[in-house]
């Protein structure tokens, strides 16, 4: 048995299945409510985070998403910059999420039902635009170096309690691994990229949506 959540949807293109896995630790959820001052180090790995991001075109891979509620969840993410995300499922989930222009397709195969969601209302709203630029209308809160990995955690300027996305990348060279979103009701979900192909020819047939079955009366749009 699977249900929809649909601030995961909003969050993290995500769905939830019933399984319990208890909570993941995470630097978002650890992170401090403010920002901190960033530093010459900092501001250059922004830099190059935003350059790389603005070069990445394209990326098929199998995901990985858990969440810090014991929710998991797997299946194949295809991106194709800019405008087009697809996130399909594996089951017993049974949601299909697609990004296109300005909007977030939620559907539900079991019930044929899609929900339409704007955009700009999930958190990665801006890695889908033309041009990525990390100092506009986003806050970059913390930039962290580990072992072959930087991290980049941001904010919306003007909704300071909307959440916090982090996005991950491993180093030398830059390539994008794992993000990880924190909700305002705390709750943290990871979604992890697995043997990730970038830079891959993928159809455009396959943001496309029109032949979907829905039931009459089953499409809603959510504001």
């Amino acid at each position: 048995m699977t249900r929809i959540s649909r601030t995961l949807a909003v969050w993290a293109f995500a769905f939830v299945a019933v399984a319990s896995t208890g909570s993941v630790p995470s630097r978002a959820a650890e992170s401090e409510a403010a920002g901190v001052p960033l530093s010459p180090d900092d501001v250059a790995n922004v830099t190059r985070v935003e350059r790389y991001l603005n070069t990445l075109d394209t990326i098929r891979a199998r995901f990985v998403q858990i969440s810090s509620d014991g929710n998991y969840a797997e299946g194949e993410v295809h991106l194709s910059r800019p405008d087009n995300l697809r996130f399909d499922y594996d089951p017993p989930a049974t949601a299909l999420l697609i990004a296109t222009g300005s909007t977030l397709l939620f559907y539900d195969k079991e019930l044929k039902q899609a929900s339409f969601i704007p955009l700009w209302e999930t958190p990665l709203w801006f890695f889908l635009g033309d041009n990525i630029r990390l100092d506009e209308d986003l806050e970059v809160m913390t930039v962290e170096e580990g072992l072959g990995t930087i991290s980049v955690t941001l904010r919306e300027k003007d909704e300071r309690e909307a959440g916090q996305v982090t996005l991950i990348f491993s180093d030398s060279p830059l390539a994008l691994k794992k993000w990880e979103v924190l909700d305002p009701q705390g709750v943290v979900t990871q979604v992890s990229l697995i043997n990730p192909q970038y830079g891959v020819a993928i159809d455009d047939e396959i943001f496309e949506y029109d032949d979907l079955e829905i039931n009459r009366g089953q499409r809603r749009v959510i504001e």
